[in-house]
């Protein structure tokens, strides 16, 4: 498997620095909602090798656990920084979904896939917007990591977001946006 530069974002500068990269991400998990392991110069086949580590009081915690994803990490951070530090966006017991990415991108769908959803989730409403703002495109079970999203319309901008629900109340996931062929 070679690197290659245009599967996460072509306009944007090659991140490879040896194009003749041939890593799979055979140390990783590479089940649906989990590694995309032919995008191997991009962050999800990233993980983080540190000592587990955590920072906060009672349920203001943010904690990064070793073997943790890069890309999840990365999305739990962008939501504390729009949200602040809280229940939705720190604790590991109660918070959005993360890992949230979209894949096999048409021009009529695209199917929505993630993990790292809290242990409480007794539900997962997928949103979508393509600018009129957010139209619910259904509810899936917990331990349901992918929805497929359909009737999409051609060369068209989305946002798609994701809401858990638990006993405290409901989390929004980061937006993904993406672009039907």
């Amino acid at each position: 498997m070679a690197c290659n530069c245009n599967k996460c974002n072509p306009a944007k500068p090659c991140g490879c620095s040896d194009p003749a990269i041939t890593n799979p991400c055979t140390y990783t998990d590479c089940s649906v909602g989990s590694e995309r392991c032919v995008d191997v110069q991009c962050t999800e086949c990233v993980s983080y090798c540190g000592t587990s580590f955590q920072i906060g009081i009672d349920t203001e915690i943010i904690k990064i656990e070793t073997g943790e994803r890069l890309d999840s990490i990365i999305q739990k951070f962008a939501l504390m920084l729009s949200q602040g530090v809280g229940v939705c966006t720190a604790d590991d017991v109660h918070h959005a979904p993360y890992n949230v990415y979209a894949t096999t991108i048409t021009a009529s769908s695209a199917m929505i896939l993630w993990n790292g959803e809290s242990t409480l989730t007794t539900a997962i409403e997928i949103f979508y917007d393509a600018g009129a703002g957010y139209i619910s495109a259904g509810t899936v079970s917990p331990a349901v990591l992918q929805f497929s999203l359909t009737g999409l319309i051609t060369a068209t901008d989305y946002k798609v977001k994701l809401q858990s629900t638990d006993g405290v109340g409901t989390c929004d996931s980061v937006e993904i946006l993406f672009t039907t062929l």
